[in-house]
């Protein structure tokens, strides 16, 4: 038995070597490259995708830039100081049922025509009991999203705020959770 391989031309060979580099390069991408953030007084810290986020510091909050689709608009994580007078759990439980009257005040003072879509409410995440809560609003004739997460801290609550437009919300939300799970908050 005979075997006689036809050589093959330049034009198919191409092609082939071509996808092949292709496949080669999808399956070696490199992963998602993260960076971590710190609030200085507190020690609040944030992991984030740097594909995703540009993160910096504003005094004591920090400040999410959304580069990508995947997370919908921008985020602020806000560190609030338990009022003297209150323990932190106390506050906790006064912010968290307020956090959505004060962004519909806000919000109506502005003309953005608010409506809360999800009542503050209590979810585990990790392990971590926060409250999640969202507001629509009407931005320029187009409908937003602002959605808050609220956790208790010794110090006080954090509070992971973040906007999208409506079409984007359940994408976002989605690595808006991701950054709540990122969240570390010191137990002192």
């Amino acid at each position: 038995m005979s075997y006689s391989a036809t050589p093959r031309s330049e034009s198919t060979i191409f092609p082939m070597r071509l996808a092949a580099t292709i496949l080669f390069l999808l399956s070696t991408a490199a992963p998602a490259v993260s960076g971590e953030i710190s609030e200085p007084v507190k020690g609040v810290s944030l992991t984030y995708q740097n594909n995703l986020w540009w993160a910096r510091l504003d005094q004591q909050d920090i400040l999410l830039s959304c580069m990508a689709s995947a997370c919908g608009g921008d985020c602020d994580v806000v560190l609030t100081m338990t009022p003297t007078g209150l323990r932190s759990q106390e506050f906790f439980d006064r912010f968290r049922n307020e956090i959505n009257k004060n962004a519909i005040v806000k919000a109506s003072m502005s003309g953005l025509n608010p409506v809360v879509v999800d009542k503050p409410a209590m979810v585990t995440i990790d392990g971590k009991e926060v409250s999640i809560s969202s507001v629509r609003l009407s931005f320029l004739g187009s409908p937003t999203r602002t959605w808050m997460m609220v956790e208790e801290a010794p110090f006080g609550v954090v509070t992971l705020t973040c906007n999208s437009s409506e079409g984007d919300y359940e994408i976002a939300r989605k690595t808006w959770l991701d950054l709540a799970k990122s969240i570390v908050i010191p137990r002192k």
